[in-house]
């Protein structure tokens, strides 16, 4: 069954293949719970979550992902459990439940911190940043955010250092510090430029441009601008010159 997912999403893709892989989970879970195979019958809830919440059925996936969570706990199969409790939290999400949202994203990430899964830590306290910033709760964003970047840094991942750092700076603006949120963006744009990511180099120097625009600095703002559309029509050209490479 596995290997016959595999090959569907491979062959059509997974949005193309969502009936048919619809049904195959459904099989599975009907074995699963018939035979009362709890890790099955978990995996088999979370992947109809997910292609439930896919196709926009925000409801049927948070009830899947909480059958997952039981199920996972019955098994004492810990990735089951923490991978449900992350996904019920991302639900809420998407309903716009920030409180529980929080709620259930830190449920996952105390999990994560107790297993020491340093990049699971880092995604978390991400998402747990974005939905603070959503209820408006800054303080709070803010310390996640600037947990994810100490995360990502430990794990030498400078892209995604880069990326934490300026969810932190647009925090920081929305909270009124724009001063603070310049700062806080040219030091994303230093570690951006680190790891020569030029797509994230160029869309950090058009954040900078708008603070500075915001704070009354149009010339300084216009600089970043060209050099963040320079960045992009160079990567352009390496990437058709490469593709015609492959192709040759």
């Amino acid at each position: 069954m596995a290997a016959l997912v595999r090959a569907l999403a491979a062959h059509r893709g997974t949005e193309a293949a969502a009936p048919e892989l619809y049904g195959l989970h459904h099989l599975v879970l009907d074995i699963a719970e018939r035979r009362e195979l709890h890790r099955e019958q978990a995996a088999a809830l979370l992947n109809i979550g997910d292609l439930d919440a896919r196709n926009g059925r925000t409801e049927d996936a948070l009830e899947r992902y909480r059958a997952a969570l039981d199920a996972g706990r019955a098994a004492g199969d810990l990735y089951a459990t923490g991978r449900a409790m992350e996904s019920v939290g991302g639900a809420h999400q998407d309903l716009g439940d920030w409180q529980r949202a929080a709620d259930w994203y830190g449920r996952a990430l105390a999990q994560r911190l107790s297993r020491g899964e340093k990049a699971d830590e880092a995604r978390l306290y991400g998402r747990l940043g974005a939905v603070h910033a959503y209820a408006g709760h800054y303080g709070e964003a803010l310390r996640d955010w600037r947990a994810a970047a100490a995360c990502h840094r430990r794990l030498g991942d400078y892209p995604g250092h880069a990326r934490a750092l300026s969810e932190v700076a647009r925090v920081l603006e929305y909270a009124g510090h724009p001063e603070d949120s310049l700062r806080t963006c040219e030091e994303a744009l230093e570690w951006a430029r680190l790891a020569e990511d030029v797509r994230l180099e160029a869309a950090l120097r058009i954040r900078l441009a708008d603070t500075l625009e915001r704070l009354g600095d149009p010339t300084a703002a216009g600089l970043h601008r060209a050099t963040a559309e320079q960045l992009l029509e160079s990567e352009g050209s390496a990437y058709e010159i490469r593709s015609t490479s492959a192709e040759d």
